[in-house]
């Protein structure tokens, strides 16, 4: 996985979605990117075999549908 710098992040991918971040906000954002991640490499550490996809079920309302 390549690095990018979390303040390269942080303004590519604001401006994508036209957000502007005040200064002030940019250490709470790093501190997130940065729990993000470490939440990402729990993840990616659990050994899956090839092509294995554990779906939870999904709990839906009785008497709402879903149709899409």
């Amino acid at each position: 996985m390549n690095f990018v710098p979390e303040d390269t992040y942080i303004d590519a991918a604001s401006g994508m979605v036209g957000l502007t971040i005040p200064e002030t906000w940019r250490p709470g954002v790093r501190r997130f990117l940065g729990i993000a991640a470490e939440m990402a490499a729990v993840l990616e550490a659990v050994p899956l075999e090839d092509g294995e996809l554990a779906l939870a079920p999904v709990y839906r309302l009785p008497g709402v549908t879903h149709d899409r």
